[in-house]
């Protein structure tokens, strides 16, 4: 089961391929139905996403996320976590890193990270 998982995160980067220079991923299986998954993503515009997921198959929510995007300068432009260090954010643990500090946020799916990705690539095409 946490392979169709895996499988449904490596098909929507692939969704991407009008943007994705290049991707990988690793993956780890703890169970049939949990695992760990990291890759890297390489945008046309220079930029990149580092994301790591531990999930069980069973909850809705990820066990642990974080999607990180960073600029061709290796600026990070905002990152997505669910790390337990701001109790003070009404979507605790939910929250989102920007370059003007931090934000709530839903937990996302890779799906609306690159998405919102795909706006910045474009915009500088």
């Amino acid at each position: 089961m946490i392979f169709k998982y895996f499988k449904k995160v490596k098909d929507e980067i692939e969704n991407y391929d009008h943007i994705v220079a290049d991707s990988a991923t690793n993956e780890k299986t703890y169970s049939d139905k949990k695992g760990f998954i990291e890759g890297k993503v390489q945008f046309t515009d220079e930029s990149r996403l580092d994301f790591a997921e531990v999930k069980d198959v069973e909850k809705e929510e990820k066990i642990k996320y974080s999607y990180q995007y960073m600029n061709s300068e290796n600026e990070m432009q905002f990152r997505y976590d669910n790390t337990k260090h701001h109790p003070n954010i009404s979507t605790f643990p939910h929250h989102k890193h920007t370059q003007n500090g931090i934000v709530e946020s839903k937990e996302p799916e890779i799906s609306d990270v690159l998405s919102e990705i795909e706006s910045v690539v474009i915009k500088s095409e």
